[in-house]
């Protein structure tokens, strides 16, 4: 058998992956080497964005039900003062609250519900792939499995093996990737590597902090504070000069650093507690050949903006649809280059942000600190880059081509759920039903791309006001494609789609 897609890893973009993968309809093996899922929490953070991911798999429930919608992430000096604020309250162009901190076992276990409902999925856990060979039309991908030995938390490899045979390669297997080593693709190192211990606990009994959600940016010991959806808080300290990872380790050392903050044992059972170095790298490839990199396994940055789980989903979302029309054959394998084409400037954005934010609370020299915080009371503000969005590949130059489109209420409920729109194109207009602009033959391509069609009003009509436009095209990952100040301009923008995708329409 040749699956469509053989993926290695199955943390939250892995499952991600091969649930979108499973939802357009293509077989995926996922390569696992742990038994299980990881089970304890990492990335803290997710946007209204990751959440419209989540509702087009129908598995935001669960997540939603213990996220904390957070309502502002502040930054504050030594003494208390605030230095930084960010507006994590809005609501969103998704249909949801801008911002939410959410306990990542919840978020794994609702995408692998999802993957294991899904026949097209094949999983493999326990199983490691250890090497691969790409041919002329699929690639093959040696795997072990794996046991586990008493004292030993990481899996052996047996000799027990198994080939895997696959349309196209995926590595979701992290930092440290496998699939990124076997590629020799080397890491470009953006100049971040700050230690820091994570204690992750769960509340006993009700907690209320002065200090909710942000950043203590004390020169004596900066300390993050944050919690994990309803049930669960992380704390992170930053390691100081002579201290060591075995010392900062111990449990002791946690409990010590709590009650400095008025808590102990009564409050909370620890979950996790681990020293983490903050990087910022960037594979210098995120393709070759039949095989792709997405998440950490392509780039990893600072969690100082909650960035980089939320990156490598939106990598997963945006790998798929055109993974999707290639394996139709409505759409040339070249149109796969533009995934790292589009996503790889998004990204270092994201990883500018991370990285000017990250320098703040990083500063332990109390001289500097006290010069940062004068410079923030006489109104400086970081140089942060125009809020990522989508600015090459598969979008028109066209009004509002790479941003995200929104996803309004019809009749109370949201138009993806409404309409069936999961991971679909959208063609929309505040006019008039699209199609009645546009020839038989750009009906019928649109179609075999899976569009909906819609007339709507609401706060659509709002939104394309505002923008001084009567009708656009939002690609499966929510981005729009382009759009047009009158309905009679759609089938020049339906055309520039086609030319874009390499497809002909019929006249």
């Amino acid at each position: 058998m040749i699956y469509d897609v053989v993926q290695v890893g199955m943390g939250p973009v892995g499952l991600t992956m091969a649930a979108l993968t499973a939802q357009a309809g293509h077989s995926v093996a996922v390569i696992e080497r742990h038994q299980g899922l990881y089970g304890l929490p990492r990335a803290g953070h997710i946007d209204h964005e990751i959440v419209r991911i989540l509702q087009s798999l129908d598995c935001e429930g669960p997540v939603l039900a213990d996220s904390y919608p957070t309502l502002d992430y502040r930054w504050v000096n030594g003494a208390g003062e605030t230095l930084l604020e960010f507006d994590w309250g809005a609501k969103a162009v998704s249909g949801y609250n801008s911002d939410y901190m959410q306990y990542q076992p919840v978020l794994e276990d609702a995408l692998a519900s999802r993957v294991r409902a899904a026949a097209e999925v094949t999983v493999l856990s326990g199983w490691e792939a250890v090497a691969f060979e790409e041919h002329d039309d699929h690639v093959e991908v040696v795997v072990r499995k794996t046991v586990y030995e008493p004292g030993n938390p990481r899996p052996i490899v047996t000799d027990e093996e198994r080939v895997l045979r696959g349309r196209y390669l995926i590595g979701a297997d992290g930092a440290s990737s496998t699939v990124r080593r076997w590629l020799g693709i080397e890491r470009s190192d953006l100049g971040f590597n700050e230690r820091w211990l994570d204690v992750d606990a769960r509340m006993k009994r009700p907690l209320t902090f002065d200090f909710d959600c942000g950043q203590i940016c004390d020169p004596a010991r900066p300390i993050t504070v944050l919690p994990l959806g309803k049930r669960h808080r992380r704390w992170e300290w930053a390691l100081l000069p002579g201290e060591t990872v075995e010392e900062l380790e111990k449990p002791e050392t946690a409990w010590r650093l709590l009650a400095d903050l008025g808590l102990g044992p009564d409050d909370l059972e620890i979950v996790r507690q681990l020293v983490y170095t903050f990087e910022a790298r960037t594979a210098e490839q995120w393709r070759r050949g039949r095989t792709f990199l997405i998440g950490d396994a392509a780039h990893t940055m600072p969690p100082f903006m909650g960035q980089g789980m939320c990156s490598g989903m939106r990598d997963a979302k945006n790998l798929v649809w055109k993974l999707d029309l290639v394996l139709r054959g409505l759409a040339s394998d070249a149109l796969l280059d533009t995934f790292e084409e589009e996503l790889r400037p998004y990204v270092l954005d994201w990883t500018v942000i991370s990285l000017e934010a990250g320098r703040v609370p990083c500063i332990t020299d109390v001289d500097a600190a006290a010069e940062r915080d004068q410079r923030f009371r006489d109104g400086f503000r970081p140089p942060l880059p125009d809020f990522p969005q989508v600015r090459h590949g598969v979008i028109a130059a066209a009004p509002c081509a790479g941003e995200l489109s929104l996803q309004g209420r019809v009749d109370g409920e949201l138009f993806d759920r409404a309409h069936h729109a999961a991971g679909r194109w959208q063609v929309l207009s505040t006019v008039a039903d699209p199609r009645t602009v546009l020839r038989a033959g750009q009906v019928e391509f649109l179609e075999s791309l899976g569009c909906v069609f819609a007339h709507v009003g609401g706060e659509y009509a709002d939104h394309f006001a505002v923008r001084g436009i009567e009708v656009s095209i939002a690609r499966p990952d929510f981005y729009v494609f382009g759009a047009a100040p009158t309905l009679a301009e759609l089938p020049a923008l339906v055309d520039d789609l086609a030319a874009r995708l390499r497809v002909p329409v019929a006249v």
